[in-house]
């Protein structure tokens, strides 16, 4: 075959292909380009995140000023190296007075127990400024404490990672910075008292935590008669007050005074502390004075109902917060 007839054949066989040729050579030609783009393409960094452990997490916009974010990160450093020891009573002595008295009852065996459970093992942590309030014109910062285990040191063979963490509340006192664990933020007297013939009703003082406020309140029957301030007839009978709604007690139990007895009980509300509202004051709804009272428990519903129709006196009472 001479060269005239090979490219008579070629320009024959390139007519008949052409499209096919085409198309090949512009798969080559995308897959080139692809493979070039891939190649000088920059490398894309890693997304970064801030990490600020004295700005609020419930607002962004408060944080901790700057003069006492380094004193709480020392004080956090010293308070969990002293646990982590073992070292429970200067662990102990860090803490405010009210909070050892108020959350502890003074005792360091019962703050040994809130440790054990939060770090039964020496343990890592890390803060995070929760939320910030103010109570009585102070300041209070509210940090989350994360424990952690020490994973060079116990591994995650067999294991579960797992963690713990608590509240801590920071305020200055005078020139002083002090601290309560133990979800504790701070302890008020109120000595607010509502009272008729019948009952007297002394609300003594409030201690806050993060998440509920506690009351202790004294009962006392002024009467010769039974009086019943909650027995579950009704289901709220003893609630917190607050500007637009009510709260009921976490713990329902019965309150019966005999003549002329008098009890010292501590009510207990689900209440955060940073939900910008104000306690009024605890209302008992559905107070009776009885003449006979034979209770709730086994006692046929005519029977109480005839009871609490036949009954001295029906009242509620409101006592302030102040």
């Amino acid at each position: 075959m001479n060269f005239i007839e090979f490219r008579l054949k070629f320009r024959r066989w390139f007519r008949k292909y052409r499209n096919l040729i085409l198309l090949l050579f512009l798969i080559w030609f995308s897959i080139f380009l692809i493979n070039y783009f891939l190649k000088h393409k920059p490398i894309d960094k890693a997304p970064t995140t801030t990490y600020e452990a004295h700005k609020s997490v419930i607002d962004s916009t408060s944080s901790v000023p700057k003069s006492l974010q380094n004193i709480i990160e020392d004080m956090l450093k010293e308070y969990i190296g002293y646990c982590n020891e073992g070292n429970y009573q200067k662990a102990f002595n860090m803490l405010s007075e009210d909070c050892r008295k108020y959350e502890y009852n003074d005792n360091v065996e019962k703050f040994m127990d809130h440790v054990l459970v939060k770090m039964p093992v020496p343990k890592h942590y890390s803060i995070q400024d929760y939320s910030n309030t103010m109570y009585d014109g102070k300041d209070i910062y509210v940090y989350e404490v994360k424990y952690t285990d020490d994973l060079l040191a116990t591994g995650l063979t067999n294991s579960k990672y797992a963690f713990t963490s608590e509240k801590i509340a920071f305020y200055r006192e005078d020139s002083e910075v002090l601290m309560n664990v133990g979800e504790y933020i701070y302890h008020t007297d109120i000595k607010s008292i509502s009272e008729n013939e019948y009952l007297k009703i002394d609300v003594i003082d409030k201690v806050v935590n993060y998440d509920s406020e506690v009351y202790e309140v004294k009962l006392t029957n002024r009467s010769n008669y039974t009086v019943v301030v909650a027995d579950g007839i009704e289901t709220e009978e003893v609630v917190l007050v607050l500007p637009s709604e009510t709260r009921n007690r976490t713990s329902i139990s019965d309150i019966v005074l005999d003549p002329q007895q008098s009890k010292t009980l501590k009510f207990k509300f689900t209440k955060y502390v940073d939900d910008g509202d104000k306690s009024q004051s605890l209302l008992f709804s559905s107070i009776r004075v009885m003449e006979k009272y034979s209770g709730v428990e086994d006692v046929p519903t005519s029977t109480i109902q005839s009871e609490i129709d036949n009954a001295i006196s029906k009242f509620s009472m409101t006592v302030a917060l102040k």
